[in-house]
């Protein structure tokens, strides 16, 4: 029997699945997951879409022109999917709006983790 460690396969794995009152929990998953599957969709979520991926004047996104482009492109939709796949169905509707990975991750949060007003209010209600 091969030794794990010298194996060359990859560990495939399920995303996690966003449970709404394990919001904070579910944040340090996910990022690990998609840490693990492709480093730059992490940049990506954290930094939004690169120079050649960001909307223009006319609320459209130019077609990437080179190889390099196509490939960033690419991992920008990974990286949306990915998040989109982790939000059970019946919060989809809530969110098919978002057309990037980085305003969804920022909409998630506000929907599920609160703003800070809303964190002061909660604090201050259990006091």
């Amino acid at each position: 029997m091969e030794n794990f460690a010298e194996s060359n396969s990859t560990l495939v794995s399920k995303v996690p699945m966003l449970k709404p009152s394990e919001f904070d929990m579910w944040k340090i998953r996910i990022r690990q997951y998609i840490l693990l599957t492709d480093y730059s969709m992490w940049d990506i979520i954290e930094n939004g879409p690169s120079e050649a991926g960001k909307i223009g004047p006319d609320g459209k996104r130019p077609p990437p022109k080179t190889d390099g482009e196509r490939k960033i492109r690419q991992t920008e939709m990974k990286a949306l999917s990915t998040l989109l796949l982790a939000i059970p169905n019946e919060y989809q509707h809530q969110f098919c709006n978002c057309i990037d990975a980085q305003i969804l991750w920022n909409a998630l949060e506000k929907r599920f983790a609160g703003t800070k007003s809303i964190k002061r209010n909660q604090r201050d209600v259990l006091k």
